[in-house]
């Protein structure tokens, strides 16, 4: 387990979640985001990294079929291990059937992980997309966005949710991304992995984005007592 938090903060997907969970869940998130796991423990890094690879290196599902096989054949160290593997691999599954069409207008690149976290409310909402997009519009001017993963098996992210999230990617890119062209808002969106279903960020998000101010009061407010 890493060091216990003291400041706070939360990541965006887990922000979709708080927004529209039950008050358990919300108490868990907060818990969850306070007290890391360690970063070996996490799930789904080497299945992330295959389908950047795939979008930002011409899109060819060899790419996909590749990394899917290497990880069913790699040798686990432990049987947390052994389920990280498979629930990777059958991640990598499910996007081969459903990734056609996702940005394929768009020309993709790896996006700058050190870019620094959103600050909304007093708490720091960890953005970290995975993919930069860059497309050209009807007038020949450069537009961009970004495109955030998701990696639930027996969670889906719902309509409200994914909206959220991708609200927050837009309200981000838009702060971001200045200096690289306009914002589309069609090259704005979370992909969730499992349901094979792309969140793109909607037009009216000011609504949303006082939602997600209120969210990251009440998570500031919480963080001393969960």
């Amino acid at each position: 387990m890493n060091a216990t938090r003291e400041n706070p903060r939360v990541s965006v997907n887990k922000l979709g979640q708080y927004l529209t969970g039950t008050p358990s869940l919300r108490k868990r998130i907060i818990h969850g985001q306070k007290n890391p796991v360690d970063p070996q423990f996490l799930r789904y890094p080497a299945a992330a990294q295959a389908i950047v690879e795939y979008l930002c290196e011409g899109r060819d599902e060899v790419i996909l079929r590749y990394h899917q096989r290497r990880l069913l054949n790699a040798a686990p160290e432990s049987d947390f291990d052994a389920h990280r593997l498979a629930l990777c691999a059958e991640a990598l599954q499910r996007c081969l059937v459903s990734v056609e069409g996702l940005a394929s207008h768009a020309v993709a690149s790896p996006a700058d992980v050190e870019l620094p976290p959103l600050e909304v409310a007093g708490v720091a909402v960890s953005v970290r997309p995975e993919v930069l997009l860059r497309s050209v519009d009807a007038q020949g001017q450069m537009r961009s966005g970004l495109l955030k993963l998701y990696f639930s098996k027996h969670t889906p992210l719902d309509e409200r949710a994914g909206q959220y999230i991708s609200t927050v990617l837009l309200h981000y890119a838009e702060e971001r991304l200045e200096q690289r062209g306009p914002v589309d808002p069609r090259l704005v969106g979370v992909f969730d992995v499992f349901a094979g279903k792309l969140h793109f960020a909607p037009r009216a998000r000011q609504r949303r984005m006082n939602d997600v101010k209120l969210a990251c009061e009440e998570i500031a407010a919480r963080w001393d007592v969960n």
